[in-house]
């Protein structure tokens, strides 16, 4: 009867744990949202989309905006419609606060994933809460976007595709998962892909003989490749045309062609037994053998290292990243993170289930690289592999920390000081393991945000001077008008139906005079301007990895002709001081024309 008490106790604390964790998640992620009117570069483009939809009732709709692809992945714009038309809540403040519960909702997938792999509930727990502020996935699933959705049907196919394997029922959820994540987001589906294809033959090869189990998911995993590549051929075109080419340099069809080669060769070696596929290929290394305290402090001097390699550079390698001396500080709680995951990196290989979470990490990072050394010659952006490889890395990072606890009692921790030199010495390195933790744990939650915003070179912030200014707009001017603005704000604009730039600007908010961008406004015909105070105080982002800083020169000419100020507003503190602000100008195309007549004449 005790032994029952028990078990049921550590069944409630452990559900209380993973729903803790999955709340703190939610309430990192849904910060942007609910400080800002709306979150995101691209958010303009899902709002747009999913306004189409609801208005025409058709899945999938025309698209005239940035990019060619948004609107042949509708699972989150019919997520968000049928949020609206249930709730009837205005569509503009809905979108954003739903979609980082999805994010949030991740965590209990990823609590489960470990639990089958490993067995091990504590590592599980400590993934998931480990995964509820792991920075790069916070900051990238707080996002209204495709991708938040796609990270949470990929895991959720991971999580069912570790059941198939086990059990052939999962089939049907599984098919039904892989389908919504297929129409979610490609790029996603590309790191699932790889992701269980590496899966699938580094398992076949360890096993002591190829079973059932493996022909089962070697049918899987084709079926799933298959679907994404029919999906992309005969629905998101854009994707097979041009988005695969221009990943890898080669025909799209030489590119599936050459995926099942390689995914069939593969079984066909692990069949044969070939030597080199034995478990001594995953020998073990000197690393392993230091002591965790000396694996974390090395890794972290390492990554430290690298990062300062790049300090002063316009532009780290391969990234739309630079490191400055505000980054650097923020930097620290990150990398204390992945320190972690380095340092316990080893320990995966003490369980069967470890491999599967190597592979998936590896290969995701084999792409990572890849990315980092073509650099602009490819559009798998390797500052994009980020989010995706620190889901693998919170399983290591919580087996390393269950080591450095492994001895820890807090209540021992927090007695009074003990009286032997030995045993003083053992409660301070006890202290110190309980500070690190919570001091790594506390900084990553604190700096996700800021941390983006040290490297200066995006700010996806939507303020309601700015939704007051669109509005405005809408009222006002015609909305077959040319609207400059940054990218951000553009995507509202074309959301609203205004013409825009597409991110071709760049001399109108860096040059000091207007006749040095009038070739631009003239070629793009625009009549007015958006600007708001993100854009003069931080960064004008206009495009991928384009971004531009305006002085007060730069914005000084927007004071004078041929510009007119027609309209502007902002919101006040307690002090009546401006926090934020939004400005419309009108282009006087009259003045230019007057302006150059005379020169002219003169």
């Amino acid at each position: 009867m005790m032994v029952l008490r028990e078990r049921q106790l550590n069944i409630r604390s452990t559900w209380l744990w993973l729903t803790l964790a999955t709340l703190l998640a939610i309430v990192i992620r849904s910060i942007p949202a609910w400080t800002n009117v709306a979150w995101g570069n691209d958010f303009g483009i899902y709002y747009g989309l999913t306004n189409s939809i609801i208005k025409s009732q058709h899945l999938f709709v025309d698209y005239n905006g940035w990019g060619n692809s948004y609107q042949f992945f509708p699972v989150l714009y019919l997520i968000a419609a049928v949020a609206h038309l249930v709730t009837g809540l205005d569509l503009l403040w809905l979108m954003p606060k739903i979609v980082p519960v999805i994010g949030g909702l991740t965590v209990p997938i990823m609590y489960f994933i470990v639990l089958e792999l490993l067995k091990d509930k504590k590592v599980a727990l400590i993934s998931s809460f480990l995964l509820a502020i792991a920075p790069f996935h916070v900051y990238q699933t707080s996002h209204a976007a495709p991708l938040t959705v796609g990270h949470f049907f990929m895991l959720l196919s991971i999580y069912l595709f570790i059941r198939y394997i086990r059990d052939r029922r999962f089939i049907l959820p599984l098919a039904f998962s892989t389908m919504l994540l297929v129409s979610s987001h490609h790029l996603t589906t590309y790191f699932y892909i790889i992701s269980i294809t590496a899966i699938m033959l580094v398992d076949a090869a360890y096993r002591d003989r190829v079973d059932r189990k493996n022909f089962y998911m070697l049918i899987y995993v084709v079926a799933a490749a298959s679907l994404a590549f029919l999906y992309w051929f005969f629905v998101a075109k854009p994707v097979f045309f041009n988005f695969m080419p221009a990943g890898l340099h080669l025909s799209p069809y030489y590119i599936v062609l050459l995926y099942y080669l390689l995914t069939f060769f593969g079984f066909t070696l692990v069949l044969l037994k070939k030597r080199w596929l034995k478990r001594e290929a995953f020998s073990k290394t000197t690393f392993r053998v230091l002591p965790i305290t000396s694996k974390i402090i090395w890794s972290f001097l390492a990554i430290l290292g690298v990062e300062l390699t790049f300090f002063g550079l316009a532009s780290v390698p391969g990234l739309n990243l630079r490191v400055n001396l505000t980054s650097i500080p923020y930097s620290i709680p990150i990398i204390m993170f992945i320190s972690l995951s380095a340092a316990g990196f080893s320990s995966l290989k003490e369980t069967r289930g470890g491999l599967a979470v190597r592979v998936w990490f590896m290969v995701i990072f084999f792409s990572f690289l890849y990315a980092v050394l073509a650099g602009d010659r490819t559009n798998l952006y390797a500052d994009r592999h980020l989010e995706y490889m620190i889901v693998p890395l919170c399983i290591p990072a919580a087996m390393a920390l269950i080591k450095i606890l492994g001895n820890v009692d807090v209540r021992k921790v927090f007695s009074h000081p003990l009286s032997l030199t030995g045993q003083r010495l053992v409660h301070t390195k006890r202290l110190l393991a309980l500070v690190f933790v919570v001091l790594m744990m506390v900084s990553n939650v604190l700096v996700v945000y800021p941390a983006m915003d040290s490297i200066n070179a995006v700010d996806e912030r939507v303020t309601q001077p700015c939704i007051n200014a669109i509005y405005w707009m809408k009222g006002n001017i015609s909305r077959k008008c040319v609207v400059a603005s940054d990218h951000r704000l553009s995507m509202i604009l074309w959301a609203e139906g205004f013409n825009i730039t597409m991110g071709k600007t760049n001399l109108t908010w860096t040059c000091d005079n207007w006749t040095v961008c009038l070739a631009e406004l003239y070629e793009l015909n625009v009549s007015y301007i958006l600007l708001d105070d993100i854009m003069r105080e931080k960064v004008v982002n206009v495009d991928v990895g384009g971004y531009y800083y305006m002085n007060n020169e730069s914005y000084g000419k927007f004071l004078k002709e041929p510009f007119e100020l027609v309209y502007r507003n902002a919101t006040l503190n307690e002090l009546d001081e401006e926090v934020h602000w939004a400005e419309v100008y009108r282009v006087n195309w009259s003045y230019i024309s007057s302006q150059l007549f005379s020169r002219v004449l003169g």
